[in-house]
Order: C-alpha cells, then sequence, then structure tokens
C-alpha cells in the first residue's frame, strides 16, 4: 500500500509541475499587461521597452504602428531610433 500512495504523489507533483511550468508564461504576460504608447514619457522609453521586449521582430504592444523598427514616433523627446539597445 506504501509503494501505491507513494506512486499516486509522485504522478501528483508531477501533473502540479507541468501545470506550472505550462501556466506561467501566460501569468506573466497577463501581469504585465498592455502598454500603449501613451504610458511612455519620451520616445526613447518606448523604444527601450519596445527593444527589450524583442522589437523590431516583436511587438507584442503594436507600439511600431507602420513596422519600421521605431516605437512611438510621435512621443515627446529624448529619442532614440536605434535598433538595439543602447
Amino acid at each position: 500500500m506504501f509503494k501505491s500512495t507513494r506512486r499516486i504523489l509522485a504522478a501528483a507533483a508531477g501533473a502540479a509541475l507541468i501545470a506550472l511550468v505550462v501556466m506561467l508564461p501566460a501569468t506573466a504576460s497577463a501581469q504585465r499587461g498592455d502598454k500603449d504608447c501613451a504610458n511612455f514619457k519620451s520616445q526613447k522609453a518606448a523604444q527601450i521597452y519596445f527593444l527589450k521586449l524583442g522589437g523590431p521582430r516583436y511587438d507584442p504592444d503594436d507600439l511600431d504602428g507602420d513596422d519600421d523598427g521605431i516605437a512611438c514616433e510621435d512621443n515627446p523627446a529624448p529619442f532614440y531610433f536605434g535598433k538595439h539597445l543602447p
């Protein structure tokens, strides 16, 4: 009986670990929230955030509306038009 209880506990622990691994990215993304250009005081702040998230190849917040690799071009100075983190 001890072996079957141990197997059940091991299976439950394994299932819990798998559930945690599957749910963690979705939870982190939901906590981050969607950002808009209005959330940034400057174009440079938006560009750095955009690049940290994988821009210009990946733009989950759609900060680069015209797909030129520059986020929030209408935001005020300071500006940073680089395509790599400074």
